[in-house]
Parts: structure tokens; C-alpha cells; sequence
């Protein structure tokens, strides 16, 4: 039963992630079920999971309805993430490679393909990959296990973001001057980078909520 139960929290949580399951209507266990071929006890256990993460709302005899970040919420994920990959990119800011350096660049060149695609879901899944690289160069196990567990939730909001007009070249030239920065072994200019890049993330997470 644990084996289906993971296959069913995976398959809708990549159906929320890449927007196949939208919130914009209410969806029934029974559907879930017969969609992804199991039955529907573990499709309720994937969902209570799911409810808990934060990515669903459960309303008994009713549906479930994918629930959206709030301004509030979205606000406190930046401020975590400020203080924390703030804390790392001063750690690490003389630790980084040729090599390392290289695959942010080459990690940018995705995003450029995926902008010019106008594909948000694999923008900010290399948006996701380049930041979750840079914990690596100074990795912290449990600064990094926060970061990674919110990483899908970051996602989430980011593709919300990217909707609003000009945010992913915005977004990518927020990018280039942080790996610039990094490539100098600036650190003030790296923090300067990285705290614009998620300020303005939430502004157009949050800008998003009202476009909805």
C-alpha cells in the first residue's frame, strides 16, 4: 500500500506543479483514482500528505481544490529564503569553480531556451537547479534540507510569478548579475544580486494573486 500511496502523492504532485491540476475547479477522489489507476484509499493518503505540505485543501464529501500561496505565506518563503541562501552566498562566495561557474552559465542558457519557448515549468525548474546548486558549494545538510523541502512550493509560486509580462527576462537578468557577481568574488555585490532577484520575486508573486 505505501508503494502505491508514494506513485499516487508523486503523480499529483507533478500534475499540480506542471498545472495539469489547476485550482480553478474542485477535483474528486474518485477521479484521481481512476485516473492514475489505483484505488482510492491511497489516493486519500497522497492527498492527506499533500494537504499537510501545504499544496491542497480537503473538504470532506465536497473535492479537493489546489490551494494557492498566499501574500503572507509567499512573503515569510522570501524572508526565509533571503536569510538563509543570503547566510550560504557569503560562505561560499570563495569556494566556487571554473567548473562550478560554468554550469550556472550553462544552467542560464536553459532558462534563455525555456524563455524564448515561453515555457514558465522548465524556466523555473533550471531557476530551482541554479539556486539549489549554489547551497551545494557550501553545504550546510540543514540549512539545505529546509531549502529542499520547500523547493516545489517555491516552484509553484515562481510559475505564478513568471506569468506576469517581462518576468522571466527580468528574471534572467537578475540571474546573470548574480553569477557575475559570484564570478568576481564580490560578495557585497552577490548579496546586493540575490536580494533584488528575491524581492522582486515576491512582488510578482504576489502581483500574480491578483491576475488569478
Amino acid at each position: 500500500m505505501a508503494e502505491k500511496t508514494d506513485k499516487a502523492y508523486e503523480m499529483i504532485k507533478q500534475g499540480i506543479l506542471n498545472g495539469r491540476i489547476s485550482s480553478k475547479q474542485p477535483i474528486s477522489v474518485g477521479s484521481l483514482s481512476s485516473e492514475l489507476g489505483v484505488s482510492r484509499t491511497p489516493v486519500r493518503e497522497a492527498l492527506q500528505k499533500l494537504q499537510t505540505e501545504g499544496f491542497v485543501q480537503i473538504f470532506p464529501n465536497q473535492g479537493v481544490i489546489v490551494r494557492e500561496l498566499t501574500s503572507t505565506e509567499a512573503t515569510q518563503m522570501y524572508e526565509l529564503r533571503i536569510a538563509l541562501e543570503g547566510y550560504l552566498l557569503r560562505r561560499s562566495i570563495s569556494l566556487f569553480s571554473k567548473g562550478d561557474i560554468a554550469f550556472l552559465r550553462e544552467l542560464l542558457e536553459r532558462q534563455r531556451e525555456a524563455m524564448e519557448n515561453n515555457d514558465p515549468f522548465a524556466f523555473m525548474r533550471y531557476d530551482n537547479e541554479q539556486h539549489l546548486f549554489i547551497h551545494k558549494v557550501y553545504y550546510n545538510p540543514f540549512i539545505y534540507d529546509v531549502l529542499n523541502r520547500m523547493a516545489d512550493r517555491i516552484y509553484y509560486g515562481g510559475v505564478q510569478a513568471l506569468k506576469m509580462p517581462g518576468r522571466m527576462r527580468a528574471t534572467l537578468e537578475e540571474h546573470e548579475l548574480l553569477i557575475e557577481a559570484i564570478e568576481a568574488g564580490d560578495t557585497d555585490k552577490a548579496i546586493q544580486a540575490l536580494e533584488i532577484h528575491f524581492n522582486r520575486g515576491l512582488t510578482s508573486t504576489i502581483s500574480s494573486f491578483d491576475q488569478a
